[in-house]
């Protein structure tokens, strides 16, 4: 008996000791995992504090990521730790420093709610206020701000609420909102590395609302206030550029030569000599701006400097110098050294306006072999010449010699109206002549009452929509498109679009009419034959780049096919007109429109038109000079692929118009919008859309 309770005993310690075993192995286990994450929370705080607030400052990113590891086994395995608690302040904090504003929102929400006694509590709220500013709910933010403020929570507190406001308003570009918070932080809140950031804050906000006097003096301010070497060479480069604006010359020479003469910055010399050319420049002392600048292009490894050096060389040769050759070589130099950059974008863009000037300007000798075709070319690509020197090359004077040459040379030109129009504008915005102006104008309508153009001169005159706003093509072709949309009078609308195929056999306006003849027929008294196909056959044949070839190659399957006869004599038959139906045979000839042909991908799959418009646009559509003369304005279809951010990766521009530079212009915006990827129903994503383009007009030429 005695032995069997000794064998008992001796289980039940053995089970105590097993259970204690486990529990300290189990702790351990927990701890361990508890003591990584918060060590790797502490490295990325520390990295992070060293330079807190500063824009491009490091974040500790690595670091943070690791805390979220270890910080959610705490979280997900020991819900019940007396380091639950601290295990999610590390994750919302970590959270909060990578980015991630919707899981940090909720974490710090999580400790406020269930563990409002914890150390915590108040770092929390602010971390809250924060995510939420980051995920645009910026009236709740301001409530938990407004509250740290009115309560009597710790300094330090206060200052990073302030800070956390101040930045958000000073991204937003909304300074005179910001400067208030940071001041709270220069004069009563912040600690001294917390008061330099926010008098950097205060001085930059001044100077991004042009507010040069407070700036300058605000970045002065710094000096006074322990600035690192970085801070000296921030404040000192901006208090010259603040000069300059201020038209303080050699103040801001002055600033900029007390970091040349410090060896620690000699890494910017490039940048510095940068700004010490521009005080030239605003001296008016040329030359000296010139030879600064190319000291720079020549010396500077930094290729990004270098090549603002030769940019700036070329706009000095392009309007000190009146040098185009030596300014499109500086140009070149730039996009090739740093491309993809603004100051690259327009040497480009500069480079290619004087590489056109050779185009353009062709003189032509009329003599008895000269047609009138040639004429027309001769004055259009004048005409582009003029408006070259006039819209890009800032020459205003030179324009104006080159569009009286127009009119001097080539008066039977389709151009010439449009030329006497421009050069009357010309005297009004840069003469000042309002005489000379209207002379030309008059000159205009009396010479050429059947032009194209003179509708622009009776609008820039005070005479359109009076009696004499009449005798021109495109008059009678309001009075048709009238009769037959508004009234749905075929006959009178026939009769209209008929006077213009006789009477304006020169107008723009000439194949449109033509067109629209042939689709009444179609539409409302077809004949029943093929006469049809041959009429769209032959605006196709006749007129084979024009837009309305394209429409004639929509109602007709126009394929030429090569045949042999017994003889092997080679004979061309087209195809006849074949409706679209929902599927056609593989061994007949098939022909869709193209406005149902976008709708399809290269596999025959339907997709879907993309009904939103882009929340950025990066490249700009700017309406080619060189189309001015068509005056096109419409509809262009692409098929468009978004990654997951919305961003265009892919696109085909499926529908396009006879200027082969506005079609380009118009991918390059397209290729450069973005869209709003929530916007876009789950089940559509990660396929490609049609995108409809408009092109408008510009103002001027309406």
């Amino acid at each position: 008996m005695a032995k069997m309770i000794k064998t008992k005993n001796k289980s039940i310690i053995n089970i105590i000791i097993l259970a204690v075993v486990l529990s300290v192995s189990v702790n351990c286990v927990y701890y361990n995992t508890f003591y990584h994450a918060q060590k790797s929370f502490n490295e990325a705080e520390k990295a992070r504090k060293q330079t807190q607030y500063r824009r491009g400052g490091r974040r500790g990113g690595g670091s943070y990521t690791k805390a979220i590891e270890q910080s959610l086994k705490v979280v997900e395995n020991h819900p019940n730790s007396k380091w639950y608690d601290d295990a999610l302040f590390i994750l919302g904090v970590s959270y909060y420093h990578t980015k991630k504003y919707s899981q940090a929102e909720r974490r710090f929400r999580e400790i406020l709610i269930n563990y409002p006694e914890s150390k915590y509590v108040t770092e929390s709220e602010v971390y809250l206020a924060k995510s939420k500013l980051k995920l645009d709910d910026v009236e709740d933010a301001m409530e938990i701000f407004q509250r740290i403020f009115n309560s009597d929570f710790d300094k330090a507190y206060k200052a990073e609420a302030a800070m956390g406001l101040g930045t958000y308003y000073f991204n937003d570009k909304n300074y005179s909102n910001a400067i208030p918070y940071f001041q709270a932080v220069r004069d009563s809140l912040g600690n001294d590395e917390e008061k330099k950031m926010a008098q950097t804050y205060i001085a930059d906000g001044y100077y991004n609302r042009f507010k040069f006097i407070e700036s300058l003096n605000s970045y002065l301010q710094i000096l006074g206030m322990d600035p690192d070497n970085q801070e000296k060479y921030h404040i000192y480069y901006q208090a010259a550029i603040c000069s300059y604006n201020l038209m303080k010359i050699s103040d801001g020479m002055d600033y900029l030569q007390t970091l040349i003469d410090d060896d620690i910055y000699y890494d910017s010399l490039g940048a510095i000599r940068l700004a010490v050319g521009m005080g030239y420049e605003y001296d008016n002392e040329i030359e000296m701006a010139e030879e600064t600048y190319l000291l720079v292009a020549e010396d500077e490894t930094n290729k990004k400097i270098a090549s603002r050096a030769n940019y700036r060389l070329g706009l000095i040769n392009q309007f000190d110098y009146d040098n185009l050759v030596e300014a499109k070589q500086y140009y070149d130099k730039t996009t090739q050294l740093f491309p993809r950059t603004d100051i690259a974008n327009d040497a480009l863009e500069r480079s290619s306006d004087i590489g056109k000037l050779d185009t353009y300007a062709r003189k032509l000798v009329i003599d008895s072999a000269t047609t009138q075709t040639m004429i027309d070319e001769a004055a259009y690509a004048q005409l582009q010449l003029a408006e070259l020197y006039w819209f890009n090359l800032d020459k205003p004077d030179t324009a104006m010699l080159e569009m009286q040459y127009i009119i001097d040379s080539f008066p039977s030109a389709y151009d010439a109206p449009q030329a006497y129009i421009s050069l009357s504008q010309m005297y009004r915005d840069y003469k000042a002549d309002t005489a000379a102006s209207d002379s030309l104008l008059n000159l205009v309508i009396e010479k050429y009452p059947k032009s194209d153009f003179i509708e622009i001169a009776f609008d820039v005159i005070g005479l359109k929509g009076t009696p004499a706003d009449t005798g021109y093509s495109k008059y009678y072709l309001r009075k048709a498109e009238n009769f037959l949309i508004d009234e749905e009078n075929i006959d009178s609308a026939r009769y209209f679009y008929n006077y213009i195929v006789e009477n304006f056999p020169e107008s723009d306006y000439f194949l449109q009419s033509k067109f629209a003849l042939i689709w009444i027929t179609e539409t409302y008294q077809s004949p029943g034959d093929s006469s049809l196909i041959y009429a769209y056959q032959e605006i196709v044949d006749s007129f084979p780049a024009s837009v309305w070839a394209t429409q004639a190659k929509s109602k007709i399957s126009y394929q030429p096919k090569v045949q042999k006869t017994d003889d092997d004599a080679v004979v061309t038959t087209t195809d006849t007109l074949i409706a679209v139906k929902d599927s056609i045979t593989a061994d007949s000839t098939t022909y869709m429109d193209p406005r149902d042909a976008v709708y399809f991908d290269s596999e025959g799959k339907r997709i879907e038109l993309l009904p939103l418009q882009p929340v950025e646009t990066r490249k700009t559509f700017e309406y080619p000079t060189e189309a001015y003369r068509i005056a096109w304005e419409g509809d262009l279809y692409f098929q468009i692929f978004l990654d997951f951010s919305g961003e265009v990766v892919d696109y085909i521009l499926k529908i396009k118009c006879d200027s082969p530079d506005i079609n380009r212009e118009a991918t390059e915006t397209v290729a450069s919008m973005i869209f709003d990827p929530l916007r876009i129903p789950p089940q559509l994503q990660g396929q490609w859309f049609v995108y409809k383009y408009r092109v408008r007009l510009p103002e001027h030429l309406r």
